[in-house]
């Protein structure tokens, strides 16, 4: 592990993301950072930290740059999931994509893989958002790494040019892990937010730089939640992996406490007169009287981590049999297998 600087910041924000998990089963992580007890304790949004794995270890990209061609040129890849940035001004999605029709009803938005590449030739920078959403092997990982660290992580891929720098200084409102695929990139991050109501987005300032370093295929960053960075695209052309792993907030806090105090308890949601309505505050009193006191605050986390991880759910993908699957079971006659041409196995 290669981090720098460490930074002072409130021991509550320290608290790991698998202090009450099985520390014994973190196997993608451990790819990605190698000593996560270490990590997590030293560096988890805290400190960010360069990881650079000996031969033949770290992780491996799950999206190739051949596998990105096909979902470009493929017809389906369509806007949010894809963008395309310059020095930090998003282009016009009418500058990469095309409208398709089907049936009679005409759609914008699809990638127009000509344009893209053109784009790319003259130093913009592709991002694609959320590639677990239709990469299956990206899904897989993203899958294992929310059942190890218990949040919502979220993948995105960005092709960025020799000298070109997509997204000016800016924070996430998450953890980064990033994987260097091609190429290679110069990052610079700085510090974190200096109080609990930051927004996410571009800054003007983020301080003096903690850490500066480029980065080859193979090697990992991380990016605590927060902290202002940036990056110039090195030799060749540099891809990388962003995994987002997200954390909730007070909103999300807020309703996860409604929901445990109040279950599935009937309320009327017009209440016709005044004692009907003081019948309906007194049974909403009744029910906070008692379940507040065996509440904890690691409940409401716990509870409000878990809702987030359901909403982000994919549903289908990657679970249960196929078409395929349901044709064999149905008996379904099927074409036979080409035979081999002559002089093959």
């Amino acid at each position: 592990m290669n981090s720098r600087n460490p930074t002072s910041r409130n021991p509550a924000a320290r608290r790991n993301p698998t202090e009450r998990r099985d520390r014994m089963h973190r196997e993608e992580l451990t790819r990605w950072v190698g000593d996560t007890d270490a990590f997590l304790d030293r560096c988890w949004r805290t400190t960010p930290a360069v990881f650079r794995p000996g031969p033949g270890g770290g992780p491996a990209a799950p999206l190739t740059l051949e596998e990105i061609d096909t979902a470009v040129a493929g017809g389906l890849l369509r806007v949010p999931h894809l963008e395309i940035a310059r020095a930090g001004d998003p282009v016009h999605s009418s500058r990469y994509t095309r409208s398709r029709t089907v049936a009679g009803v005409t759609t914008p938005g699809y990638a127009d893989p000509d344009r893209v590449r053109e784009l790319l030739a003259e130093g913009a920078s592709l991002v694609l958002r959320n590639v677990e959403h239709w990469h299956p092997a990206t899904r897989a990982l993203t899958r294992a790494l929310e059942g190890e660290l218990g949040r919502r992580v979220e993948a995105f891929f960005f092709v960025t040019p020799p000298g070109a720098q997509g997204l000016e200084l800016h924070r996430d409102d998450a953890d980064v892990l990033l994987l260097q695929h091609t190429g290679s990139k110069h990052w610079t991050v700085r510090g974190g937010p200096g109080d609990a109501d930051w927004k996410p987005g571009a800054v003007a300032d983020g301080g003096p730089a903690l850490l500066t370093d480029t980065l080859r295929p193979g090697e990992v960053l991380y990016i605590p939640r927060g902290f202002a960075h940036e990056a110039v695209g090195g030799e060749g052309l540099s891809s990388h992996l962003s995994l987002t792993i997200r954390e909730v907030g007070t909103q999300q806090l807020f309703t996860s406490l409604q929901r445990l105090l109040l279950g599935s308890l009937p309320l009327p949601s017009r209440p016709p007169a005044d004692d009907d309505l003081h019948a309906a505050a007194e049974l909403l009193l009744d029910r906070f009287r008692a379940r507040l006191p065996e509440l904890t605050a690691a409940a409401v986390v716990e509870h409000a981590r878990r809702a987030q991880l359901a909403e982000g759910a994919i549903p289908g993908l990657g679970s249960g049999p196929g078409i395929a699957a349901l044709a064999a079971h149905l008996g379904t006659a099927r074409p036979a297998a080409p035979a081999p041409a002559e002089g093959n196995p």
